[in-house]
Order: C-alpha cells, then sequence, then structure tokens
C-alpha cells in the first residue's frame, strides 16, 4: 500500500505517537490480565488514500472483529476502528474466559469490548497528550463480519471524511496468542491537516 503524499516529517512524528501509544497499551493491557508480560511489536504507520480503506488489511474477505468508536473536539472529529482478526482473537477471548463460557457470548463480547477500549484508548491519550486536544469519546461499537464488506460499510455511512486515513498496525503476543492489531483513524473532513498541524508538523 502506497503512501499519499506523506513526508518523512510526518513518518517521524506518526511513529512517534504509534510508539508511545503501543507503550500505553502494552502497559495497560499487562495491568488487565494481572500483569501478564505482554509484547507489542513496533508499529508500521502510512498515511493512505480513503479508498484503500477495505484492502488496508490484506484479505477483503478475512473475518475480523472491529470495534468502532467516534472522538471529537472543537477543532476536530476522528472515527478511531480497531480491526483483529477474528479466529485470533476469538482464541485469546476463549483462553481469558471461565471454562465453558463462549467467546462471542455475553462476557466475551464484553471483554472483546473492554480489550478495543484498551487499545484505542492508549493511542488516542497519545494522540491527546501530543496534540494538546482533549476528546470527548463515543460508547464503542462491535462488528464481526468480512474485512472487506465491514470497512466498506464504516466509509459509506462517513460522507464526510478527509481523502486520507492512518493505519497503525502492530502484532501483539498475550498468552502465548500471536493477534495483529490494525488501528485505522479516520478523520473528518479538514481534520488531517489540523492533526498533522497539532503535531508539529510543517
Amino acid at each position: 500500500m502506497r503512501d499519499a503524499g506523506i513526508t518523512e516529517q510526518h513518518k517521524d512524528i506518526l511513529a512517534e505517537l504509534a510508539n508511545i501509544g503501543t507503550g500505553n497499551a502494552a502497559t495497560a493491557l499487562s495491568q488487565m490480565l494481572d500483569h501478564e508480560k505482554i509484547l507489542l511489536e513496533v508499529p508500521e504507520v502510512n498515511i493512505s488514500p480513503l479508498q484503500h480503506v477495505p484492502e488496508s488489511l490484506g484479505d477483503p474477505g478475512q473475518k475480523i472483529a472491529a470495534i468502532m468508536m467516534e472522538a471529537a473536539c472543537d477543532e476536530l472529529e476522528l472515527t478511531i476502528l480497531l480491526a483483529l482478526p477474528l479466529p485470533a482473537t476469538l482464541s485469546l477471548i476463549d483462553q481469558l474466559l471461565p471454562e465453558g463460557l463462549e467467546p462471542l457470548g455475553e462476557m466475551g463480547r464484553s471483554l472483546l469490548m473492554e480489550l478495543g477500549n484498551i487499545l484505542t484508548g492508549s493511542y488516542l491519550n497519545a494522540l491527546s497528550d501530543m496534540t494538546g486536544l482533549t476528546f470527548t469519546l463515543s460508547p464503542p461499537g462491535l462488528g464481526l463480519d468480512m474485512a472487506g464488506a465491514l470497512l466498506g460499510s464504516v466509509i459509506a455511512d462517513k460522507a464526510m471524511l478527509e481523502d486520507s486515513f492512518i493505519l497503525i498496525k502492530t502484532t501483539m503476543h498475550i498468552l502465548s496468542r500471536e493477534v495483529e492489531g490494525n488501528l485505522l483513524l479516520l478523520p473528518s473532513a479538514g481534520s488531517l491537516h489540523k492533526i498533522l498541524a497539532r503535531l508539529g508538523a510543517q
């Protein structure tokens, strides 16, 4: 996936944001899991054209779990979407649940949402610290579908999105499970340049 006019300065600033968010997420997940050792690999960051969202995770036919929420402040709005491969995620949730409970039952879904809250919140807190902006968050929503269909529907529902989006990819190693996490930051129209300007990009 090619970059859409991104400069080296943009890459450096977004890499710093992603690294801080990843560190925050690893600490928060460790606390959630009774100080279990958590490893999150160095994240890969890209800004890409909006039309590449459905293919941004690779195979559009793969099934994913997606946790989505809206973040807003006086200056800008963001749609934040955490996409996780469904089989690996359900295997992890199954390991965290008491024996006999279904990963997609009420408690399993609640745990999945909490996992999503922690990960998205960690990156949003890093963005807030680096920009000085204070965001309000909507309650999270959970979607289970093929990547192409789910991400395509998100784009269709958000008519006023920016032409580009930020993708942060990292691999999590939790309880001997490897789960690839993909965080998509989808800015509303006019918000992307405000984010980059707040982050110090010229």
